[in-house]
């Protein structure tokens, strides 16, 4: 599951959330952790270093 955390919102897969915000600025809002992840086990976005950036489960 992913949460916007200014406005609550709940998504249950990375491509709704993509949908809603637009690629570019779902991007931005993970690599400003504006985005919350729950049970999350895999890779949700690359930087442009090409390094992962992981959630651990909670």
């Amino acid at each position: 599951m992913i949460i916007h955390l200014s406005t609550g919102m709940k998504f249950i897969t990375q491509k709704e959330a993509k949908s809603y915000f637009g690629n570019h600025r779902y991007r931005r809002l993970v690599k400003e952790n504006k985005i919350y992840f729950t049970d999350y086990n895999k890779p949700v976005a690359n930087d442009r270093k090409r390094r992962f950036i992981i959630q651990e489960n909670n």
